[in-house]
C-alpha cells in the first residue's frame, strides 16, 4: 500500500511541475494520430505502444517479462515453460495476439504460450485493453497484443546482433540481417532463448510462507529457437507486395512443481512445439478505392513427452480481401471479409466426427471526423461458423477534444463493443467422462465492454506528460470453465463481470545534458464470478491491485532504468464447500535495475552494452501456485548495429 501511495504522490508532483514549466517554455502542440487501423478505426479504445528502451531492456527470455514489467497486466507463469496473458481480469484464451492478419493462437488450447515469443523479433508491440472482437475477431473480449514489423525499403544492408548471458544458464543469440535496393528488400531474422533454470529457491511445502527449505529447481530448462523471414517487393510508394515465414521451434521441460522437485534430473517431462506461420499480402493504395489482399497458413504441432502417438496438430489456411477509401477529410470507410478453413489432427478426438471447419467473417468499418473535436469510428462484424451460432459484434468509439491549445490537449474518449469467443477444438471435442464425442454443444461466449476515459497531454521544450485515467466494465455471459466432474469437463457459466479503474502517467523532463523519463501504470480491476445460487467471487488468478513504475536518466551515452512492479494477492481457488473459504497467493514486489551504455561509434555502425540485476532484492513469489520462481538474477548483454547504404 506504501508503494501505491508514493507512486500517487509522484505523480501529483510531477503534474504539478509541468504547468510551472509551460510558464517559462511554450511550443506549439498537434496531436498525431496513429496511422495503424486498429487506432484508426477504433475510436475511444486504450491502445499502448511499448517504448524501445524497454524492448532493449527485456530481450532475454520471452514476451512474459515485458509486460509484467511495464504494464498493468497479469501473466500467470512458472520459470519460463508456459506463461499465459489475463488482461482486465480475463482468461487466457481472451486475448488475441497478432502477426499480420494472423491471430497465432493455438487452436486447440485457445491462448498463446508467451514465453516463446521474444521481442528482439519485433520493431514494436502494441497493445490493446478491452474487447476488440469487431476488429480481430473470436477470442478478443479482453484485449489485443499486436507484433509489430517495420518495411525499412533498406537501399543497401543493416544487421543487428545481439548476445546476451544470464545467471542459471541463461544465453540469448539474435540477429536480423535486411539487405535490398529500394525496390526489394529480403529481412531475416533468428534468435535462440535457452537456460537451465537451475535457480535456488525456497521451498515452502509443509511451512509457514515465511520459513522452508532452500533447493535447486531441477527439470525446468528451456531452449527455444525462432526464424522469420520477410521479402517485400514495391511496385511503386503506394503498391507493394510484402511476406513474412515464421518458424518457431520450442522446447522446454514441463516445471515440476515445489511438491514434484525431486533434486534430481533423471524423470523429467518434455514439450516439444513446431509452429509454421505464413502471412503474405498484396497492397495496392494508388485509387479511390485502396485494396489489400492477404493469404496466410498456420500449422501448429506438439508432441508430448517424445511420444509419437500423442499427437496434437492443426492446420489453418486463411484469405481475406479488404476495400478502404478516404471519401474526404471527414469521413472514412473499409469493407472487408475473411475466410479460414480449419483442420485438426488431434489423438484423442472421436474419428466419428466432423472435424473439419470452415467459416466466413464479413465487416465493415468507418470514422467520421463530425467536427474538430469530435470523432466517431463504428465497427460491424459477423461471423459465420459451420454448425454453430456466432453472435454479431458492433463497436462505438468516440474521441472529444475538450481543450487543445499550444501546450495542452484534453480529452475525453468513449468506447463500447460487443464480443464473442468460439469454443476452441479442445473444449468442443476432447472426449470427457460423460461423453466420448466431447461436448460439442457448447455455446459461444458473448460479451460487452464498454469504458470512459480521459487524457491530458502537456509538452515543453523541457518537458511533456501524458496521463490517462481509464474506467471500464465488461460482461461475459456463458463464460467457459473446466470443471472436475469425474473427470475435467468444460460448462458454461452464467457470466463473469469484469470491472475497475487503469491510470497511466508518462513524463518527460530535459535538464542540460541529462533526460528523465518516468512513467507508471495502476489497475483496480474486480473480475467477479457470477453464478445462480452460489456466492459472487473474485476470478482465479486475476489480482484486484497491480502497480509498475519505470525511471530512465540519461546523460549523452549512458543511461540507468530503474523498474518495479507490484501485484496484488491472487486467488487460485474458489470458495471451499465445506470450510466456507479460499486460499490466496501473497502479494510481492520486484524490482530490476540496469545499465546501459552505446557511446562506441564508428561511421554509422555502433555498439551497445548493457547490465542487468533483476529481481534485485531477491524477492521470493509464485504466479502459479507451488511453482518456483528465480530470485536476484544478473545478464550481461551486447549489441552491434551495422549498416552500409548504396547512396
Amino acid at each position: 500500500m506504501r508503494f501505491i501511495v508514493s507512486i500517487l504522490f509522484v505523480l501529483i508532483v510531477f503534474h504539478q511541475a509541468s504547468w510551472a514549466q509551460s510558464l517559462q517554455d511554450t511550443i506549439q502542440i498537434e496531436e498525431v494520430v496513429a496511422h495503424a487501423d486498429y487506432k484508426k478505426y477504433q475510436a475511444g479504445v486504450k491502445v499502448e505502444t511499448i517504448s524501445g528502451t524497454k524492448l532493449e531492456s527485456a530481450q532475454v527470455g520471452g514476451l512474459e517479462h515485458l509486460l509484467m514489467r511495464y504494464t498493468p497486466i497479469y501473466v500467470k507463469t512458472n520459470a519460463g515453460g508456459l506463461s499465459t496473458i489475463h488482461i482486465r481480469g480475463t482468461a487466457a484464451d481472451h486475448t488475441s495476439i497478432m502477426f499480420g492478419g494472423i491471430n497465432i493462437n493455438s487452436l486447440t488450447l485457445g491462448h498463446s504460450n508467451l514465453s516463446n515469443i521474444t521481442s528482439f523479433l519485433f520493431d514494436r508491440i502494441d497493445i490493446q485493453y478491452g474487447s476488440s472482437s469487431a476488429i480481430n475477431g473470436s477470442g478478443a473480449i479482453g484485449g489485443a497484443i499486436y507484433l509489430g514489423e517495420h518495411i525499412n525499403w533498406v537501399d543497401g544492408a543493416k544487421a543487428k546482433l545481439g548476445y546476451t548471458i544470464g545467471s542459471f544458464g541463461a544465453r540469448m543469440y539474435g540477429a536480423r540481417v535486411a539487405v535490398g535496393n529500394g525496390k526489394w528488400e529480403l529481412e531475416s531474422k533468428i534468435v535462440n532463448n535457452q537456460s537451465k533454470n537451475n535457480f535456488p529457491f525456497l521451498n515452502t511445502i509443509g511451512f509457514d510462507n515465511r520459513e522452508g527449505t532452500w533447493e535447486t529447481q531441477n527439470g525446468a530448462a528451456i531452449n527455444n529457437t525462432n526464424f522469420i523471414q520477410h521479402f517485400n517487393y514495391q511496385f511503386s510508394p503506394r503498391k507493394y507486395f510484402k511476406s513474412a515465414l515464421w518458424i518457431e521451434n520450442s522446447w522446454h521441460e514441463v516445471q515440476p512443481s515445489m511438491l514434484e522437485n525431486s533434486g534430481s534430473n533423471d524423470v523429467v517431462t518434455e514439450l516439444q512445439n513446431n509452429n509454421l506461420r505464413f502471412w503474405s499480402e498484396y497492397v495496392n493504395h494508388e485509387n479511390i478505392i485502396n485494396w489489400n489482399i492477404g493469404a496466410g497458413y498456420v500449422q501448429d504441432k506438439q508432441i508430448y513427452n517424445n511420444i509419437p502417438s500423442q499427437l496434437i496438430q492443426t492446420n489453418r489456411f486463411i484469405a481475406s480481401i479488404i476495400a478502404t477509401q478516404k471519401v474526404n477529410t471527414k469521413i472514412g470507410y473499409k469493407i472487408g471479409t475473411q475466410y479460414r478453413m480449419l483442420t485438426p489432427n488431434v489423438y484423442s478426438y472421436s474419428d466419428t466426427v466432423n472435424l473439419n471447419e470452415q467459416n466466413l467473417a464479413l465487416f465493415a468499418v468507418g470514422f467520421y471526423q463530425i467536427n474538430k473535436k469530435l470523432r466517431s469510428t463504428i465497427n460491424l462484424r459477423q461471423q459465420l461458423v459451420t454448425n454453430f451460432h456466432i453472435p454479431f459484434a458492433p463497436a462505438l468509439g468516440l474521441e472529444y477534444k475538450i481543450w487543445n491549445n499550444e501546450t495542452d490537449i484534453l480529452k475525453s474518449t468513449f468506447n463500447f463493443s460487443k464480443s464473442y469467443r468460439i469454443p476452441t477444438f479442445n473444449d468442443r471435442f476432447w472426449p470427457t467422462s460423460l461423453n466420448p464425442l466431447g461436448t460439442p454443444d457448447l455455446k459461444a461466449e458473448d460479451g460487452f465492454s464498454t469504458e470512459i476515459g480521459v487524457q491530458h497531454k502537456h509538452i515543453t521544450e523541457s518537458f511533456s506528460s501524458n496521463v490517462k485515467l481509464t474506467m471500464f466494465y465488461m460482461d461475459i455471459n456463458d463464460w467457459i470453465e473446466w470443471r472436475n466432474l469425474n473427470g475435467p469437463i468444460p460448462v458454461n457459466l452464467e457470466k463473469v463481470n469484469s470491472k475497475g479503474v487503469e491510470l497511466h502517467a508518462d513524463f518527460e523532463l530535459h535538464t542540460g545534458e541529462f533526460i528523465s523519463k518516468f512513467n507508471t501504470n495502476y489497475t483496480f480491476n474486480p473480475s467477479l464470478k457470477i453464478e445462480a445460487g452460489k456466492p459472487t467471487q473474485q476470478v482465479i488468478y486475476a489480482p484486484k491491485h497491480m502497480v509498475n513504475a519505470f525511471y530512465e536518466l540519461r546523460w549523452n551515452s549512458y543511461s540507468c532504468i530503474i523498474d518495479g512492479s507490484f501485484i496484488g494477492n491472487r486467488y487460485y481457488e474458489y470458495i471451499n464447500k465445506i470450510s466456507q473459504l479460499r486460499r490466496a497467493l501473497d502479494p510481492y514486489f520486484i524490482s530490476n535495475i540496469s545499465f546501459h551504455y552505446d557511446g562506441l561509434k564508428f561511421r554509422q555502425h555502433n555498439l551497445q552494452l548493457m547490465l542487468a540485476v533483476n529481481n534485485r532484492y531477491n524477492t521470493s513469489y509464485q504466479n502459479e501456485l507451488y511453482y518456483a520462481m528465480p530470485g536476484r538474477n544478473f545478464s550481461a548483454s551486447i549489441r552491434m548495429n551495422l549498416y552500409t547504404n548504396n547512396k
